[in-house]
């Protein structure tokens, strides 16, 4: 059994201490689980960190390995949306080359929630940025192009968090969260990262302006709300 099975079962069992109306089903099942954690060198933290979950994006909108800060940033207000933590990483497989992932967590079916958000809203960002560079004239080099499409998601970014509500997180989720964060530094030497912000080029203004604009039209549909008649609210407070 490992340690994620002993883990449920110890779970299971406080769960029955804490709520048999027989006491003495309520003390042996409190008496079997403190065993199994003893034996198994769990505590009380490992069993509570149970109720954080995880939930990857399917894509990003850039696999590179300096992360651009636009990406950052979505994932960052993804992240204020739901109430929920991300990291970043890479997902590989034998048949292609490997690409970036977010990984959210946090408690109940909000992670699974926000990695939907997050690739909704970054298929939405990369389509507007594709349909304001081809606006540009093709004399453009296409260094400058890069330059102020990345500049255009980093405004458009900020645009889409004008329509975003902050998720209020109660002090024990925010608790377990950072206890799950410290866990993941500790278990995969999860650490920051600087991002790449989008290169300094003519233009530059009036590309984030653009993306501001563009960014405030965000939305989410069906898959968060249940219908496909509304856009989805984003977030709530």
């Amino acid at each position: 059994m490992n340690k994620e099975k002993y883990l449920a079962k110890i779970k299971k069992l406080l769960n029955l201490a804490k709520h048999s109306t027989n006491p003495n089903e309520a003390a042996n099942a409190m008496s079997q689980a403190q065993n199994l954690m003893r034996e198994h060198g769990l505590t009380s933290i490992d069993i509570d960190l149970m109720e954080i979950n995880e939930a990857g994006s399917k894509g990003a909108p850039s696999h590179a390995q300096a992360i651009p800060k636009y990406m950052g940033l979505l994932a960052d207000i993804i992240c204020r949306a739901f109430g929920v933590k991300c990291y970043m990483t890479f997902k590989r497989n034998y048949y292609t080359t490997a690409q970036r992932q977010v990984i959210f967590y946090g408690p109940n079916e909000r992670p699974q929630i926000a990695a939907y958000a997050f690739d909704v809203l970054s298929r939405q960002m990369m389509k507007a940025r594709r349909e304001y560079t081809a606006s540009m004239r093709k004399s453009i080099k296409a260094s400058t192009k890069i330059a102020r499409g990345d500049t255009f998601c980093e405004g458009w970014v900020i645009g889409a968090y004008q329509v975003i509500k902050d998720f209020t997180v109660t002090d024990t989720e925010a608790t377990l969260i950072t206890a799950y964060h410290r866990k993941l530094q500790k278990d995969i030497g999860l650490q920051s990262g600087d991002m790449r912000e989008a290169k300094k080029c003519r233009g530059a203004d009036d590309a984030a302006e653009t993306g501001y604009r563009a960014g405030k039209d965000a939305s989410l549909l069906h898959a968060v709300n249940g219908t496909d008649s509304q856009p989805a609210l984003i977030g709530r407070s």
